[in-house]
């Protein structure tokens, strides 16, 4: 397996056309845009999306296997999706996303295209030039405060999960993101230029530990918000 430093620079961007399949998800959408799936979204196989995952992103076997057969088995048909199943709400997608608007009451599927303003919020939460871990929680607090009906805890480790890979994906090595990095991967579904893959792996260990670490930040500011 080719080691790409630079994805962006060896797979050109093209958006998607027309008629093409996305799903809420930036980082499939911008593998898919980069040639790293099929460009039209469809008919993907679990073995198609472990690869791009290991390639692009550094993802391990055994974490890019579990993320790849969850979206097939769980949103797909017959072991392959179109990326827009992942978009079936309350699956793997939920409420409260950090860039995309919740699924309208009685919908089967939650809107696709990224919310600008939920996208200019996560941007404003920091003043410099860059997201930190702690910037991204505080996100992820203030949009679970905007949930009628707290989320399960299925989706509530997933939606810490987005936090924690955001930061192990594009963030540097001390956990920075630069926001030119998160309008363009979110807001654009594009590898961001001058971005490189990751050099440390991306496991289910250290994800998870990240996401122990989401909840346990989310409660302080939580808490402190309170008091305020």
């Amino acid at each position: 397996m080719s080691n790409v430093t630079e994805p962006a620079a060896s797979h050109p961007f093209v958006p998607a056309a027309e008629g093409e399949s996305r799903s809420p998800c930036p980082a499939l959408n911008a593998l898919a845009n980069h040639g790293y799936l099929p460009h039209n979204g469809r008919n993907i196989t679990a073995p198609q999306l472990i690869r791009a995952l290991r390639q692009v992103y550094h993802v391990s076997l055994p974490f890019a296997t579990l993320l790849s057969l969850g979206g097939t088995v769980w949103c797909g048909s017959g072991w392959r999706l179109d990326l827009e199943d992942l978009a079936k709400h309350d699956h793997i997608e939920h409420n409260a996303s950090l860039t995309h608007a919740d699924a309208p009451e009685g919908n089967i599927y939650a809107p696709i295209p990224v919310d600008k303003e939920l996208l200019q919020d996560m941007l404003d939460t920091s003043e410099t030039d860059y997201l930190t871990f702690d910037d991204l929680v505080k996100t992820r607090v203030q949009r679970d405060q905007t949930l009628v009906e707290p989320l399960n805890n299925t989706h509530t480790t997933i939606s810490r999960g987005e936090v924690v890979l955001t930061v192990e994906a594009l963030g540097d090595e001390e956990g920075r993101v630069p926001k030119d990095y998160i309008r363009q991967w979110f807001g654009e579904e594009r590898l961001p230029e001058g971005w490189q893959r990751p050099k440390k792996t991306i496991g289910l260990l250290t994800t998870n530990k990240g996401v122990k670490q989401v909840g346990a930040r989310g409660e302080l500011f939580a808490d402190a918000k309170k008091m305020d």
